[in-house]
């Protein structure tokens, strides 16, 4: 079997097996990413794993292209993708065409009904503020999207970058202290 870098590339030339093989490949690795969107999201999106993960996967493949010579930059997308994916549903789950942020709820499943928010814990907010971290500073704002959206291990960024563990410690922190003070902007 092909190697991921060599797959992503082939995928990002336009290759259609090369795009099923690394799907089939990536797949329980998209899931967990996908798993932990949702739970950020607090499960109002409506979404369940399997199907956030087909959506951004359909996504990046069909409207986006697949970005990233390795697997580490392509994970960080996928992060990205998905967040995308659930921002999105959240959104339309907001709006008064669809209920104005009211539940579905089956009447099996009434005493696990949640009262929360229609867009998730400030998940748009902080969505805005990612964004506009990326404007004042586009590596920091990757190391953020590498860590918490893709999952990776602050080794793995360092590796991916080619710096020190103590320099992505040192990026994250820059960057949860510009976020919050985007936040309270």
């Amino acid at each position: 079997m092909d190697s991921v870098t060599q797959l992503l590339g082939r995928a990002s030339a336009g290759d259609a097996t090369a795009v099923q093989q690394l799907f089939a490949a990536l797949y329980p690795d998209i899931r967990r990413i996908a798993r932990a969107r949702l739970a950020e999201a607090g499960g109002v999106t409506g979404l369940n794993t399997t199907a956030l993960v087909h959506e951004g996967f359909l996504k990046m493949a069909a409207n986006e292209g697949l970005h990233g010579q390795e697997r580490v930059q392509f994970f960080a997308y996928v992060g990205r993708a998905l967040r995308s994916v659930v921002l999105d549903h959240l959104r339309a789950i907001a709006t008064e065409k669809r209920g104005g942020g009211l539940q579905l709820v089956t009447l099996s499943h009434a005493d696990e009904a949640v009262d929360v928010a229609p867009l998730g814990p400030d998940l748009a907010l902080l969505d805005d503020a990612i964004a506009r971290l990326k404007d004042l500073d586009e590596a920091l704002s990757q190391t953020v999207e590498m860590h918490f959206f893709a999952g990776m291990t602050i080794a793995e960024i360092a590796e991916a970058k080619g710096v020190s563990t103590r320099t992505v410690d040192r990026d994250l922190k820059k960057a949860r202290l510009l976020l919050a003070e985007l936040l309270e902007a």
